[in-house]
């Protein structure tokens, strides 16, 4: 490696630095960028952050071991192929792990399990995230898709388009334990008691939410809405999704099946969730390109925050500060202080991320 000194630092000095980054297992080329890129803001107080190695968006990233890392994001790169390990506290990609059609993600309350579909392999696979690899493959039928875990982390719930089912999983076993019928099953939500999915059916012409107890074989209830469930958000009153073709987002009863006034958004709505539960909804507007805040009780967006082109998906932190937002077309993360209500990272994370899911 050929370095040059500059002649006003001492060498002692200079070696002294080599010695702490060879101590701390960080190159010395890695500490100088991140030192450089901290100390850079953009026009809205953001910092933008590369890949390990400072690849360009969709390269590959050169690995570190994740055993270096704390707190780790799991990001599906379509475009790529994999899954993007993300340090969420350096903000940096440190593995790639390969996944051919990554669809739904989600991890664990425990943070020990991925669970991803792959939606060309007919098959959910399970990444350990104590390794970053993959520990097991699940057949669930043919174009699985969105993935939701109950939050007692008892179950994993399936969409699986391609079977008409709901295909439920045991979290810890990996084994399917149950099949329920829902036509062109595409994405799900699950209430905080763990005890009902609703799952969105993408039948074109009989759309519907069906609502399925996760705690007995009782029939399924099938729930009508205008057009296709795109992504669903379970709350105490309400379960709140978008749907293709409609720039709002819309509103259902979860014990009626009766119908809200839908809530006009920036366009193409798509990922939805929680803030602040009771209080302010989240959603990504597509078309717009930004993070869209909803007042629970006026039933209306109240703010904006632009993001990045195609924004896709959601994932907010564990106590509530920040949302992690995906930007397919650009190949990053936006991250938003959700107090401030501003961008204050960019994540280079690789080609068209997609579904989103932290540790906690």
């Amino acid at each position: 490696m050929n370095i040059q000194l500059d002649k006003t630092i001492p060498i002692a000095v200079f070696i002294a630095g080599l010695q702490a980054c060879s101590a701390s297992d960080t190159p010395l080329y890695a500490s100088t960028m991140n030192a450089h890129s901290a100390g850079v803001a953009g026009a809205a107080g953001t910092s933008t952050h590369a890949a390990a190695g400072s690849v360009a968006a969709g390269d590959s990233a050169p690995s570190k071991p994740s055993t270096a890392i704390g707190r780790k994001a799991y990001v599906g790169l379509f475009g790529d192929g994999a899954v993007g390990v993300v340090d969420v506290d350096n903000r940096a990609v440190v593995t790639t792990i390969p996944v051919s059609a990554p669809d739904g993600l989600i991890i664990t309350p425990d943070g020990k399990k991925v669970f991803l579909s792959s939606g060309d392999t007919a098959s959910v696979k399970v990444i350990d995230t104590a390794t970053d690899a993959i520990a097991a493959s699940i057949d669930v039928g043919s174009k699985p898709a969105g993935l939701t875990v109950t939050p007692d982390g008892r179950f994993v719930v399936a969409s699986v388009g391609g079977a008409d089912e709901a295909v439920i999983i045991d979290a810890k076993t990996n084994a399917v334990v149950r099949h329920v019928p829902v036509g062109q099953a595409h994405s799900s939500c699950v209430t905080t008691d763990s005890h009902y999915a609703y799952v969105g059916s993408q039948v074109a012409a009989s759309p519907a939410i069906v609502k399925v107890d996760l705690n007995s074989d009782t029939p399924a209830q099938s729930f009508a809405v205008d057009k296709s469930p795109r992504a669903l958000a379970c709350e105490a009153d309400h379960i709140y999704f978008t749907v293709v073709g409609l720039d709002a987002v819309e509103l259902l009863d979860p014990n009626t099946g009766a119908l809200g006034a839908p809530i006009a958004s920036g366009g193409s709505p798509h990922d939805v969730r929680a803030a602040q539960p009771g209080q302010t909804e989240l959603v990504v507007s597509q078309t717009a390109g930004d993070l869209e805040f909803i007042d629970v009780a006026s039933a209306t967006v109240v703010a904006h925050v632009l993001t990045g082109k195609l924004a896709h998906w959601i994932a907010v932190n564990a106590d509530r500060s920040l949302a992690y937002v995906t930007n397919e077309t650009d190949g990053n993360i936006s991250v938003v202080d959700l107090e401030k209500r501003v961008v204050t990272d960019t994540i280079e994370v690789g080609k068209a991320p997609r579904k989103l899911a932290l540790q906690p």
